[in-house]
């Protein structure tokens, strides 16, 4: 199914059934295809939403620059003609966790509650310039080349090199616009997963606990930044735990 922003076709998939919606967001150079394990462990019970970002999967990869509140405009979207008026739960990924934040920011009433996986609400000069060596890559080699540098699943076609930079320069814009002062305005339970040994730290994954009120932190020992790949199972068994509880609190 495609739903159009502002010129923009973006791709997404719903499966399974139940009263309540999930949307789950990939990170950088992946696509909805990441999350099949999971669709599969929550199907039963709920209606599940995968997508494509812009310039991944099968969405389209505008020339235009994007930021991150372009972003989360793009989630919804999604949001909407998936789930119409109805609030839903919204897990994201690394930079799917970004879009995710700015998404419970903006459109409080859309979230029900949220799982960010990975993620941060802001970077540091370090992380930044590797935001934009990855943007680089993406203009000079192409999304192949970026799939191979991050090490994305091979269940995902790569994405298109120069839409991709503009993601990834969105991510770099943290920087110097962080999400953090605005954590404060995410009003839903959250839950916050990060593995202990995942390559971009669990110092994030703390902030984003201290910011947000209704939040809880998972630190997963021996596991790293594709956790939802390392243990499905378990990660499986965390989210439908925290979605029963969201859903009965809601």
């Amino acid at each position: 199914m495609e739903v159009t922003r502002a010129g923009v076709s973006l791709h997404y998939e719903v499966a399974g059934s139940g009263p309540e919606t999930v949307v789950l967001t990939h990170g950088l150079g992946s696509s909805g295809a990441t999350w099949s394990a999971l669709v599969a462990a929550l199907a039963d019970r709920y209606r599940v939403v995968t997508w494509d970002l812009r310039s991944h999967g099968r969405s389209g990869s505008p020339r235009a620059p994007c930021t991150v509140a372009t972003l989360g405009d793009d989630l919804e979207a999604i949001v909407a003609a998936a789930a119409g008026d109805a609030p839903v739960h919204a897990l994201g990924h690394s930079a799917g966790g970004v879009v995710t934040m700015q998404l419970a920011i903006a459109h409080p009433e859309r979230v029900r509650s949220a799982i960010l996986v990975g993620t941060s609400s802001e970077c540091n000069a370090r992380a930044a310039a590797y935001y934009e060596s990855l943007a680089a890559l993406g203009e000079r080699e192409g999304g192949a080349a970026v799939v191979r540098r991050l090490g994305a699943d091979s269940t995902s076609m790569p994405p298109d090199g120069r839409g991709f930079a503009h993601v990834a320069r969105a991510m770099g814009s943290l920087s110097g616009a962080p999400l953090t002062p605005e954590l404060a305005c995410v009003r839903c339970p959250t839950l916050v997963i990060v593995g202990a040994d995942d390559v971009l730290g669990v110092g994030g994954s703390v902030i984003i606990s201290r910011g947000v009120l209704r939040c809880r932190l998972e630190i997963v020992p021996e596991r790293g930044h594709a956790i939802f790949h390392e243990d499905p199972f378990g990660f499986a068994r965390l989210v439908c735990e925290f979605l029963a509880e969201a859903g009965a609190s809601g």
